[in-house]
């Protein structure tokens, strides 16, 4: 077997082979915020993963972790997203710079 590269197998250098959580079906949720800021995602919709997008063509969409997004948090322009590699425990707010700013979410 001179020459022939062999795969390591889980095992052949130690420790237990690993293990898989069953992926979660997948979540999705979409709406709009005014002015006012706004619970757009409730506390543990998402556990694995999250992106949130603003869907409206010209207005800005601010996201928040507080209870209150102000306008100096995170900022989404038209058609941005973000995507949170985990999954928020709290709720996530919105706050639009227009009435009707569009978003929408999807995540597992």
């Amino acid at each position: 077997m001179t020459g022939i590269v062999q795969p390591l197998r889980y095992g052949d250098v130690g420790g237990a082979p690993p293990t898989y959580q069953i992926p979660r079906a997948g979540v999705s949720t979409s709406g709009t915020v005014g002015t006012t800021s706004a619970a757009l995602i409730p506390a543990g919709t998402f556990s694995n993963s999250a992106t949130i997008q603003n869907t409206h063509a010209t207005q800005t969409l601010t996201l928040s972790f507080n209870t209150t997004a102000l306008a100096t948090d995170i900022k989404l322009g038209a058609g941005a997203s973000i995507t949170l590699p985990f999954g928020p425990t709290n709720a996530l707010y919105g706050l639009g710079s227009g009435a009707g700013t569009t978003w929408a979410a999807i995540g597992a």
